[in-house]
């Protein structure tokens, strides 16, 4: 079991991008969400990094269109309300923190400014110990 301290002094404020499919949604969660798993290890983890000051971005190719393979449907939509049944809120989606919609080059699913990126398709060549990980990204920020 992880636990989490609650000092932020001498730390900066992180603002940190997660991916949804594979990452905060675990197993054959697209298109369909009901399939999915939570992560509830990181999504506890992402929770208490945002309450201590920490802003979280939710980075997905997720939108509300299906492409040439699926209908049309509210798969953003879903992600988000998925996540929101296990307490974690983003600061934004798909944008950068304080884009507005409408502003002169947004691009929905564009690579997002943010100092940590958490996507299951990173360099990992092996199955990925979400207990180890998470524990890692909070020592990153609670060195002690």
């Amino acid at each position: 079991m992880l636990t989490f301290g609650t000092s932020t002094e001498g730390f900066y404020m992180a603002v940190i991008a997660v991916d949804f499919d594979g990452t905060l949604a675990l197993g054959d969660s697209f298109p369909d969400v009901n399939n999915a798993t939570p992560n509830t290890v990181l999504i506890r983890a992402l929770n208490h990094l945002q309450s201590m000051g920490h802003q979280i971005v939710l980075w997905t190719c997720r939108e509300n269109y299906g492409g040439k393979h699926y209908e049309d449907g509210p798969y953003l939509i879903d992600a988000v309300k998925f996540c929101e049944q296990y307490g974690l809120n983003f600061d934004a989606v798909n944008k950068n923190i304080g884009e507005q919609d409408g502003e002169e080059g947004t691009l929905y699913g564009r690579k997002i400014s943010a100092d940590h990126y958490i996507d299951d398709k990173s360099v990992i060549f092996e199955p990925i110990n979400w207990e180890g990980y998470v524990a890692k990204l909070l020592q990153r920020f609670n060195p002690l």
